[in-house]
């Protein structure tokens, strides 16, 4: 794959475009993309020397949403038929349709694409600054990295997909929106092989590794994702990364999987896990982590951006044709949003408020709760019962009966 490279004393080619999307990774280039299709002017600006190189991830998602922008199939590590959820008191299994992917491939084949399609891709470029004079006048200030040159840009509308230290945080409106309470960090690192099926993923909740957080094991093809994440409210003086040895060495149902593999790749991420109310302004949209679209329940996001870049590409392309770039009109942004999985989103969050208030009960509760919301349709109400009960009333049991299909939204 090849890097863009800068071969004049411009970061851009131009100095005015229809759009400036900030940001590189699946939702940014997404839209990016849909909208060079439509022959709508778009710069693209990625701060990494290539997209996906810093982002800390499991890399699942739903197949179909994998097949909506892919035609290259070996961008897949692994076909995953089924999800494994382990509890104190037993497993929990679904079927599914899902795959893993590196990110680090998959964003970067997805840039690539927008860059085939017409938006011009600017790596090793970072966004520094923006102002909106007006709606439809908008100002972005780049800076290559290293060198430290900077341009600035003119564009009608700006796209923030830059991830949960958005450049947007410059504008009152979202700022005033950033749930940091609500914020998880992870830790995700790949390991030499694989010790859990190739068709299989793994995640864990156990009081001994948080009080509300999880670890998982996704296997790539000769690698493993393996990680932890949790609330950053859990990350005071450095217990995560401990939390992370220990399941990587200790934890009882992983330590002897993963004890002994060599570390291939880390990497580590804050994840904003509590969508905004807000995600438009004058000439601004909010996409992906930026906007907080990301499952408070399970840290799904990738499912989100796609639907998000979808939603944003309709909502400019309107805005370019009727040229309206008002707070007024770039709302029909938000309703898209909210139609296609922001009321499930809001749900979610309202539940994870439920969990998080039953830690003063005990540090099993967020898991008990967790499964009777998440989980109920695979036990009968007596287990539910035993599960709230566990352990006086012995170990809950599911259904006999055929597992239920999982999607990951």
């Amino acid at each position: 794959m090849n890097e863009t490279v800068n071969t004049d004393n411009r970061i851009a080619s131009r100095n005015a475009y229809d759009v400036v999307v900030i940001g590189a990774g699946i939702a940014g280039s997404i839209t990016a993309r849909l909208l060079a299709e439509k022959g709508i002017s778009v710069l693209l600006v990625e701060k990494d020397r290539f997209s996906g190189k810093n982002t800390a991830c499991g890399g699942l998602f739903d197949r179909p949403y994998f097949d909506r922008y892919v035609d290259d199939t070996s961008i897949i590590e692994q076909e995953i038929r089924k999800n494994i959820f382990h509890l104190p008191w037993g497993d929990v299994v679904y079927d599914c349709n899902q795959v893993t992917v590196k990110r680090r491939v998959y964003d970067r084949y997805l840039a690539e694409k927008a860059q085939k399609a017409g938006a011009e891709l600017v790596n090793s470029v970072k966004a520094t600054d923006f102002t909106i004079e007006a709606p439809g006048r908008a100002t972005v200030t780049l800076q290559a990295v290293p060198s430290g040159q900077t341009q600035k840009v003119q564009a009608k509308l700006i796209l923030f997909a830059d991830g949960p230290r958005s450049l947007s945080f410059k504008n009152p409106l979202f700022k005033k929106q950033v749930r940091k309470k609500y914020w998880a960090y992870a830790y995700a690192y790949e390991v030499e092989g694989l010790p859990v099926p190739s068709d299989e993923v793994h995640i864990y909740f156990a009081p001994q590794l948080f009080p509300w957080g999880y670890g998982w094991i996704f296997p790539n093809k000769n690698e493993s994702n393996v990680g932890v994440g949790t609330l950053l409210s859990q990350k005071e003086n450095n217990e995560l990364k401990k939390k992370l040895f220990y399941f990587l060495n200790e934890f009882p149902a992983t330590g002897s999987l993963l004890s002994g593999r060599a570390i291939k790749d880390k990497k580590g991420g804050f994840i904003p896990m509590w969508l905004y109310d807000r995600l438009s302004d004058d000439s601004q949209l909010l996409l992906g982590d930026a906007g907080g679209m990301v499952s408070p329940l399970f840290g799904a996001g990738i499912d989100y951006a796609i639907d998000a870049a979808e939603a944003a590409a309709q909502t400019v392309s309107e805005a370019l044709r009727q040229n309206r770039f008002s707070a007024d009109f770039l709302q029909r942004y938000d309703q898209r949003i909210n139609e296609r999985f922001g009321k499930d989103l809001r749900k979610q969050m309202l539940l994870t408020r439920i969990i998080l208030l039953s830690r003063r009960f005990g540090k099993l509760w967020p898991v008990k709760i967790l499964t009777v919301i998440a989980f109920g349709v695979q036990y009968s109400r007596w287990n539910k019962i035993r599960i709230l009960a566990y352990p006086f009333l012995g170990e809950p049991k599911p259904l006999a009966q055929d597992r239920h299909k999982l999607n990951h939204k």
